[in-house]
């Protein structure tokens, strides 16, 4: 049972996509160890390798050891390299190489590409180039402007600088080579903006990018058919709304605390700016460790949300969390099917994304549980940490620096579990979702 188990994981596009993952979180963690990698000339301990390395490839941001200090140039750009990896999609980044080979994808792994992207079979190829071509583009705009504000600025290498925020947020990662992340720049008009742009668009996920670069390409009959599709409109719809609440409840609950040293106009601002960054990239310019305890816990159940599917982004993400809200209106209203923007969504779905919500829920649960034991600090502190760490944030309330050696593998784990997605690891070792042909009678039970 288990040998047959173990040779038909290639098989299975969630086992694709999770060893692919492990496979490059090994060869950061050796290229980290190199005593090259670090400003010490030491080395990395495995332990923190093996985090480092997790929570780069995994577009996380947390850090046991000072990012800009501690590692070398070297370690930097091993640490971006992992960042553009993990934001690209690790099978997005083996089918670019295998396209530029001229290498055909296994069935496998056309199967896994075509669960991420949302795309046919014939337009694999056409898809990964457009993620890639965008990528890079939307990183360089972003690494343009942030080198012309902060050439003035003493930096030493500061396109080294401009390259490495850039990638970070559009991938929403949240490394810095700043040891307090962008607390420096909280009234910066230039670098907030830019960093919080690049962040949405990354968080907004390539199917929707994909999407709407149809509407760009002004001149062209072919696109005079193209729509909105629903889950763009989902995505865009939920997003603009978890900013624009998000900035609400900051600045009301951090108006005469963290935010106080700031003009009203500052607040506004910050408040928009932590909105963003909380839900996805873990870039802060505020200190996390001295918000309020209401901040504290909806920033958790921000981080449980997430960005889009298919972004560089954690969480349950947007998509999920929307369906649900759905199913509890339209179950409120007497509907039996779940309808948004004069559309039905399927009930397969709906009930992925109860599963996905249930799984993440006892996932994260589970580990607070062993964490609380583990590790001495506050209750509050652990929570918001697991949920960073399932989240892929990288938002951190100070407890990361102290995790003993089994805390941060348990929080590696945790991040490379949020960033493949529960379901999929639900998928690796059970069965496929089949119709069956015989239902068994119904009956009513009490709930509620």
């Amino acid at each position: 049972m288990l040998r047959t188990t173990i040779r038909n994981l290639p098989a299975k596009p969630g086992a694709t996509i999770s060893i692919s993952f492990f496979i490059f979180i090994a060869i950061g963690t050796i290229v980290l160890m190199l005593p090259v990698a670090t400003a010490d000339g030491e080395g990395t301990s495995l332990v923190d390798a093996i985090f480092t390395s997790t929570s780069a490839i995994c577009v996380t941001g947390l850090i046991v050891q000072d990012t800009p200090v501690y590692f070398s140039r070297f370690g930097h750009i091993v640490i971006l390299t992992l960042m553009q990896l993990g934001g690209l999609g690790i099978m997005t980044s083996y089918a670019l190489f295998s396209i530029a080979i001229g290498k055909r994808l296994l069935i496998s792994q056309q199967v896994a590409m075509k669960g991420v992207l949302d795309t046919e079979y014939g337009e694999i190829k056409k898809t990964v180039l457009f993620i890639v071509i965008s990528t890079f583009i939307i990183e360089a705009i972003g690494a343009v402007v942030l080198a012309i504000h902060w050439s003035g600025e003493p930096l030493g290498d500061y396109v080294f600088y401009s390259i490495f925020h850039s990638i970070s947020a559009f991938c929403n990662a949240g490394f810095s080579l700043f040891s307090n992340s962008l607390i420096n720049y909280g009234s910066d008009v230039v670098v907030n903006t830019t960093i919080g742009l690049l962040i949405v668009a990354g968080g907004l996920g390539f199917i929707v990018l994909t999407n709407l670069s149809g509407f760009l390409l002004f001149f062209s009959k072919r696109n005079k058919k193209r729509r909105v599709h629903l889950h763009t409109k989902i995505v865009l719809t939920t997003t603009g709304i978890l900013i624009i609440l998000g900035a609400i409840l900051f600045y009301t609950f951090e108006c005469k605390n963290t935010l106080d040293q700031f003009s009203i106009k500052d607040k506004v601002f910050v408040s928009f700016f932590q909105s963003i960054t909380t839900r996805t990239a873990g870039f802060t310019t505020v200190d996390i460790g001295s918000l309020a305890t209401p901040t504290l816990l909806y920033f958790i159940f921000f981080m449980f949300i997430g960005g889009s599917s298919g972004s560089t982004a954690g969480g349950i993400k947007t998509g999920t969390f929307f369906v649900i809200l759905a199913m509890v209106y339209n179950m409120f209203r007497g509907r039996e099917d779940v309808e948004v923007f004069e559309r039905t969504i399927n009930r397969r779905t709906v009930q992925k994304a109860i599963s996905i919500t249930t799984i993440s829920i006892l996932t994260i649960m589970l580990f607070c549980m062993v964490l609380l034991y583990t590790e001495d600090a506050p209750f509050k502190v652990v929570i918001f940490e697991a949920f960073s760490a399932f989240g892929t944030v990288g938002l951190s309330a100070g407890l990361t620096p102290d995790l003993t050696d089994i805390g941060k593998i348990l929080i590696s784990i945790l991040i490379f579990m949020g960033r493949i997605g529960p379901l999929a690891l639900a998928l690796i070792l059970g069965r496929e979702i089949t119709e069956r042909k015989i239902r068994f009678p119904e009956e009513r039970i009490v709930i509620g």
